[in-house]
């Protein structure tokens, strides 16, 4: 098998778990989650998707996610927390963002879909409607989840999207993204 054949595999595989599993799971148990029942839970209609991953190849997976999605480059920069380059595609409402890291330790193909995940996606999200992520945002602050950063939400310019980041009970990250009008 090819290593291109072999790459694509895995990412097919990732993708379609995450589609498969994350999504439906996230829509299904996030309002369920709820402890405080005085609180109002917030509605949650996903406009869109997102997927961060990690790469071992960016060119290569540049050329792939362009030549197979039909995705174009919206930004290309190195991350402000890790050393890693990243680049953001945008599809039809939905953006990967492909994660080099400088230094990659070496890594063993995947034995089931478990260990395809924790290798390589590193967060996942989705694209609200404005309201919906007003509300989203103030919920969670409300119930004290746990944020990424200081809690605030961000700008992406780029992007063209407003964006917040919280880590799950597992240390799995979720962003949660809103369109700038």
């Amino acid at each position: 098998m090819s290593t291109t054949r072999g790459f694509r595999g895995s990412v097919r595989r990732c993708l379609r778990i995450l589609l498969a599993a994350v999504f439906p799971a996230m829509l299904c148990t996030l309002p369920a989650a709820a402890q405080d029942t005085t609180s109002v839970e917030p509605k949650i209609k996903a406009e869109g998707a997102f997927a961060a991953l990690v790469v071992t190849d960016l060119e290569a997976s540049l050329q792939w996610y362009e030549s197979n999605l039909n995705m174009r480059v919206v930004k290309r920069g190195r991350s402000p927390r890790v050393a890693a380059t990243t680049v953001v595609l945008s599809g039809h409402n939905f953006f990967v963002e492909l994660i080099h890291y400088d230094n990659p330790a070496p890594t063993k193909p995947p034995q089931d879909d478990r260990q395809a995940l924790e290798n390589g996606v590193v967060k996942v999200g989705m694209i609200l409607n404005q309201p919906d992520f007003d509300s989203l945002w103030k919920y969670l602050h409300n119930r004290a989840v746990n944020f990424v950063g200081d809690g605030g939400i961000f700008s992406d310019k780029e992007m063209g999207v407003r964006s917040f980041i919280v880590r799950d009970n597992s240390a799995n990250l979720l962003q949660f993204f809103a369109r700038i009008r």
